[in-house]
């Protein structure tokens, strides 16, 4: 490396001389014809040495740097050239013939989920901070009758949330959304369905004040409750700083803290992740592999499989359904809104197995079901146990003859199905946090 710098270096000495003197002949030829002074002619030498030195400059650092990599990837050996070579844009499912069978996806790493999330900047946790946020989100008396709390819709010993199909709040209303879980929920960046939060303290503000939810007239209703108990006022003058302690952010702030510590890292996948080759089953493994391989891994991102995760390839929201010629799966499960798709935040997959049911409807209460409709409605892949499904091809009739293309990989079993609800099962964590 040193003798081609070296050599670069020299190179480009003798350029420069050879330009300055060829420039020095343009300049004062071009000088004479336009009538110009001897001044003027070195100024015109001076900018178009400047301009030619510029171009001089990139292209040996262009070339410097590719010989560097070239270097780099020669010592590295061929797996990184060929990985170079394969590696495919990850936003979002690839077409079918460039998916199918790319030995870069089946080989990418795996992440397993941290053990302690990142608090924002605006918002560090401490012990103090972190058990009054759980009192907050335990606490009745923040609804407008006293009978909920956040707890209520997120039941952390069920899964992060109530295993319902539309939560029940003030005065047995419900809502049109399911609850997603609040598990793990430190590891996104947009909450609600439709993302419009944009932190978990953000989000801790809207069910205090949603009418069919624990119903408060406002938020400064909210921090007079919460002044109401002399212990908060003494925790509060703890925790925050500042004359008046007690004020919406600092409750928000107070349970996003609390919320950040509720994190099940200790899965089946994650041990397996981390070198546990006993923490999941042959089953679970091949399910694992499938998930890739079949698409669903461009949307639901490890480790907290959401593309609304702070470890993204692509964009937080996706249409769906997206696919709806020939799709039973539409009338069944009222997948569609007014008759249409609708753009949602990605729903993270962990604990998917205690957090039934499933969709922004919670229509669907099977593991497996919801696997098969994402298949068809997102995927657009066949359900079928004939092998000969698995071949798709589709015929064009053209001027001068037809034409004929053929997929591969189209259609999914029964039994790869169960591999893949295996693998999402290994997302279940083994204790749960409370």
């Amino acid at each position: 490396m040193f003798s081609t710098t070296a050599a670069t270096i020299s190179a480009l000495i003798i350029g420069l001389i050879i330009g300055v003197s060829a420039l020095s002949l343009v300049a004062n030829e071009l000088g004479k014809r336009a009538g110009l002074s001897v001044v003027s002619r070195f100024a015109l030498a001076g900018g178009l040495g400047m301009g030619v030195l510029a171009v001089g400059i990139k292209v040996v650092i262009i070339a410097t740097l590719t010989y560097t990599g070239m270097q780099e990837m020669a010592e590295a050996g061929p797996a990184v050239r060929i990985a170079a070579k394969n590696r495919l844009p990850e936003a979002g499912p690839q077409p079918e013939e460039t998916r199918v069978d790319t030995p870069l996806m089946r080989s990418r790493t795996w992440r397993a989920l941290p053990v302690k999330a990142r608090d924002p900047g605006e918002n560090p946790s401490t012990p103090e901070k972190i058990a009054l946020g759980r009192a907050l989100f335990f606490d009745i008396n923040l609804s407008i009758n006293r009978t909920l709390s956040c707890a209520s819709c997120h039941a952390l010993k069920e899964g992060g949330d109530d295993n319902a199909r539309f939560s029940t709040g003030f005065r047995g209303q419900q809502g049109d959304r399911n609850a997603p879980t609040v598990l793990n929920a430190a590891f996104l960046t947009r909450f609600f369905w439709d993302g419009r939060a944009p932190s978990l303290e953000r989000q801790a503000e809207g069910p205090f004040i949603n009418p069919v939810e624990m119903a408060m007239p406002s938020l400064d209703a909210v921090v007079e409750r919460v002044k109401e108990n002399p212990g908060y006022r003494k925790a509060f003058g703890k925790v925050f700083s500042g004359g008046a302690p007690i004020n919406i952010a600092n409750i928000t702030r107070a349970i996003g803290a609390y919320e950040r510590t509720l994190i099940t890292p200790d899965t089946p996948y994650d041990r397996f992740v981390r070198g546990d080759d006993t923490a999941m089953s042959a089953t679970a493994i091949r399910g694992m592999a499938l998930f890739d391989k079949v698409g669903c891994r461009s949307c639901h991102v490890d480790p907290v499989f959401s593309a609304a995760g702070t470890v993204k390839t692509s964009g937080t929201y996706r249409i769906f359904p997206v696919h709806q010629a020939d799709n039973p799966f539409l009338e069944k499960y009222d997948l569609l809104i007014d008759g249409a798709p609708a753009v949602f935040r990605v729903p993270s997959l962990r604990n998917v197995e205690l957090t039934a049911p499933y969709f922004h409807n919670g229509s669907v209460s099977d593991l497996e079901e919801a696997i098969r409709i994402m298949a068809v409605s997102q995927l657009r892949r066949d359900l079928s146990d004939d092998p000969l499904a698995d071949i798709h091809i589709t015929s064009t009739l053209m001027e001068d003859g037809r034409s004929l293309r053929m997929f591969r990989n189209r259609a999914l079993s029964n039994a790869e199905i169960s591999d893949i609800a295996a693998f999402l099962r290994s997302l279940t964590a083994s204790t749960l946090p409370d």
